[in-house]
């Protein structure tokens, strides 16, 4: 367990994630309208980061012989863990899953199932590993489409619902969340060019510093449409706090394009980042005062 603790703490940081995630569930509750008991949204909590985690433990599977290159000190590489064990807890991971969600029923179980196998697609890179491993881009807007499939899990475990039986509204929260989340791939690849490594893909390569700018605020844009047009959420406090958030994000975005230093791209990062936990808290707070 010790091991597993140093690895959670370099590769998985246990606070911001437990932060996110918290707010994740505790948004598509209050979205949902549900009343759970607490072992219930324990239980749902519990999912979902076993789903996360088993993302990252997918990711240093699949990256393994570059990280072996060009990052020696990352756990895998270095020999913390075993891929054996690696494996181990990915399948741990997937029957917490089921065990979690099921608890709710077979709404929940349905609905983690289809995030669980487009998840294993993800993991064997849709079997076109050579044809898409170069296409950033399409690379990760094909993986981060789990995002939404997990937020429809935990929607279906909330409230009892099938997929298709979920209302348009909450449709299009568990759209938002695929780009809430691009917001956050996007932006935690995007560097200044004394930054950027040889043997390493950055969108900042790709699209060069104003295009990848422009990428990440068009998902900004996206996200706050769909949340935006949700008649469960409407009211002047989250326009207002959408406005901000977004508005700080494309502040420093541009202060990155104009800049192209290290703490200029540093900024930029930590405000994608940030993205996701301020707009879960505007979309909480909205729930609580809809009226405002």
């Amino acid at each position: 367990m010790k091991r597993w603790w140093v690895f959670a703490r370099e590769r998985f940081d246990p606070l911001s994630h437990l932060v996110m995630i918290g707010l994740f569930v505790m948004a598509h509750l209050r979205v949902s309208g549900s009343a759970l008991p607490p072992q219930q949204i324990g239980l749902i909590g519990a999912g979902v980061l076993a789903f996360f985690f088993k993302l990252r433990l997918y990711d240093e599977l699949k990256d393994f012989e570059l990280d072996c290159q060009i990052n020696p000190t990352r756990p895998l590489a270095r020999g913390l863990l075993q891929q054996t064990e690696v494996r181990a807890g990915i399948l741990f991971c997937i029957l917490l899953e089921l065990a979690c969600f099921g608890a709710a029923g077979w709404n929940g179980l349905c609905a983690i199932s289809w995030a669980i196998g487009y998840s294993l697609l993800m993991y064997n890179e849709f079997f076109i590993r050579e044809r898409i491993r170069d296409l950033l881009t399409t690379y990760a807007l094909s993986h981060t489409i789990v995002c939404s499939l997990l937020s429809l899990a935990v929607l279906c475990a909330a409230s009892g619902a099938l997929p298709w039986e979920l209302p348009a509204d909450l449709l299009r929260f568990s759209l938002a969340c695929w780009f809430i989340f691009n917001v956050f791939e996007f932006g935690r690849k995007t560097f200044a060019e004394s930054e950027e490594r040889k043997d390493v893909d950055s969108y900042s390569k790709v699209w060069g510093r104003p295009g990848a700018v422009l990428l990440l605020l068009s998902m900004t844009v996206a996200a706050d449409y769909l949340l935006l047009s949700m008649a469960r959420l409407g009211g002047a406090l989250l326009w207002g706090a959408q406005s901000a958030v977004s508005g700080l994000l494309l502040l420093a975005g541009g202060w990155y394009v104009a800049r192209n230093s290290a703490s200029s791209a540093k900024l930029y990062r930590g405000a994608s980042s940030a993205f996701i936990i301020l707009t879960l808290v505007a979309v909480v707070s909205a729930t609580y005062w809809p009226a405002v």
